[in-house]
């Protein structure tokens, strides 16, 4: 350090060049599978995702995921390799972009399927999300949710049964979700 300098004058210099850390827009893409079935997407209403701060719970950003349902023979194929994407470019799936200046834990919580309230169901993971290393190639960040869609055709929910024991005769709709 030079004698004459004053050490607030190299305090104000060195935090010019050293400058204040700068936010990175980090991809993460959230793409939701039903439980040995496809990805769940816009003809089941879609899936509402949201990204919390793990630690502090402020909202990151929500979204909901659209798209289709992905490739039937890629997705039920026994013969996938470890690794290799299921997700094919039209399947389902909420991207956001994140203004990350430091590595954050986050929580990602997807609640669906929209289409089917009866039948919704809630699953999320945790995991770190590094500034500007993105989450979004491949299947990006994969959710599986369990859970059956059921649609009762008859009797319908208005019908009055009576209080004594009666047979009735039910008829259903019943997919994956």
């Amino acid at each position: 350090m030079h004698r004459n300098m004053p050490l607030s004058l190299l305090a104000v210099v060195a935090a010019v060049f050293v400058g204040p850390a700068f936010a990175e827009p980090t991809r993460i893409t959230v793409r939701v599978l039903s439980k040995d079935a496809k990805f769940i997407g816009t003809s089941m209403g879609g899936v509402r995702v949201s990204i919390r701060d793990a630690d502090t719970g402020e909202l990151l950003a929500e979204g909901i995921a659209r798209g289709g349902t992905g490739d039937t023979a890629r997705i039920m194929s026994e013969g996938r390799r470890r690794g290799e994407p299921l997700a094919t470019p039209d399947a389902a799936s909420f991207t956001a972009v994140l203004d990350l200046d430091e590595p954050r834990r986050v929580e990602v919580v997807a609640f669906g399927p929209l289409a089917q309230l009866q039948a919704a169901t809630k699953v999320s993971a945790t995991q770190w999300l590094l500034p500007g290393k993105h989450v979004d190639q491949g299947d990006g960040l994969l959710l599986v949710m369990p859970g059956l869609a059921v649609d009762v055709l008859s009797p319908p929910a208005h019908a009055r049964l009576g209080s004594a024991p009666v047979q009735v005769p039910l008829r259903a709709n019943l997919t994956m979700l």
